[in-house]
């Protein structure tokens, strides 16, 4: 555990399977609030489905309201799908038949899976959290209502066979954010053609953040992206068991560069127009256009940290690439994570050194 106790936090828990994303983040909650956190608020971003298992991310008290500003990359899963099993909802509940089938060889469960590749397009599982004209789809289901569901589209970076036990098919896959793996799951199985649902999914990494790897280094405190580790005592359908709960750098988790600006603190806080020094801005938009240029050049995609000094200016680029939502109006302005010592913010940064506040007086720890 962290020496002194952080009041609003980012954080990463293993969230078990066979409960909610948001039974689990209350559980939580009541389990932090007993060991004498103050939490009045928790939120995740990217729910898992009950069935599934694997990291969660979560903003505690104030930083819940910066969830919709972490970094979204790309979320890596191990899935097992059990051929034959047809189900509604795609996975072990709602099970309509078990169909006897027979085993297939190794060729052809890589040509299977051999055109999920890249963009793909198909429809999400009715069984979702998709939102029918304002109600989330598994609430029409449940009451027999018909409706249709829009495709859409995922990109998958890769797919790989893990093993193969007739009749379950075990692979990893890297997907863009907002894919389903029931659906992919399915397509693999008409692609052998039979039916097929997800008797087992784990969300292992998403980005550079890997759970267990975290974890460990949560213990040696050799990232710079955790700051410590909270174990918090949990009963889950009646198990008595601890949720290690990793505690994240604000700084390395939100999808923007940082900027320190602590001599507009005291306008900042009072939520004061004020206009960046010439130089300064001068060196935000030229910072941006190395960034963007070195980042064409890279040929790996992971994230690497840049802490470029200047005056009254420290950006670290923290994305894989350059991401649209940081910049706007064809680069005549930036959206950074301004660091004002006394509190941070969410600016957007104009080339004429005008700031626009997105999000201010954001509490630290």
């Amino acid at each position: 555990m962290q020496d002194t106790m952080p009041q609003n936090f980012f954080a990463i828990a293993s969230k078990p399977p066979n409960i909610s994303s948001l039974s689990f983040a209350n559980m939580l909650k009541k389990g932090l609030k007993g060991l004498g956190y103050p939490v009045k608020k928790i939120g995740f971003s990217g729910t898992l489905d009950p069935f599934a298992h694997g990291m969660l991310i979560l903003g505690v008290n104030h930083y819940t309201k910066l969830l919709s500003h972490i970094r979204k990359d790309y979320k890596t899963y191990k899935a097992v799908l059990f051929l034959g099993l047809e189900s509604k909802s795609l996975d072990i509940e709602n099970i309509v038949c078990l169909h006897q089938i027979q085993p297939y060889s190794r060729e052809e469960i890589e040509k299977a899976i051999q055109n999920i590749q890249g963009s793909i397009s198909y429809k999400p599982p009715k069984f979702s959290a998709k939102h029918i004209n304002g109600v989330r789809a598994y609430e029409l289901m449940r009451k027999g209502i018909d409706f249709d569901i829009d495709t859409i589209t995922t990109d998958i970076k890769y797919i790989k066979i893990l093993s193969y036990s007739h009749p379950f098919l075990s692979f990893e896959i890297c997907v863009s954010e907002g894919g389903y793996i029931r659906s992919i799951g399915e397509i693999i199985a008409k692609n052998l053609g039979v039916c097929g649902s997800l008797c087992s999914l784990e969300r292992v990494q998403e980005g550079e953040w890997n759970y267990k790897n975290m974890l460990k280094d949560s213990m040696t405190h050799k990232q710079d992206n955790v700051l410590g580790c909270i174990e918090v005592p949990l009963q889950i359908q009646g198990i008595r068991q601890n949720a290690k709960v990793i505690i994240l750098n604000i700084k390395n988790a939100l999808k923007y560069d940082t900027i320190q600006l602590t001599e507009y603190a005291k306008v900042a806080y009072n939520g004061a127009k004020f206009i960046l020094n010439p130089s300064l801005c001068a060196k935000i938009f030229s910072d941006m256009v190395c960034v963007a240029d070195s980042k064409k050049d890279s040929k790996q995609h992971t994230q690497q940290s840049q802490n470029i000094q200047a005056t009254h200016l420290e950006l670290g680029c923290h994305n894989k690439e350059v991401c649209p939502d940081t910049m706007c109006k064809d680069s005549v302005s930036k959206i950074l994570f301004a660091d004002f010592d006394t509190h941070f913010g969410i600016i957007e940064v104009f080339q004429d050194g005008k700031v626009k506040y997105i999000l201010n007086r954001i509490d630290k720890c």
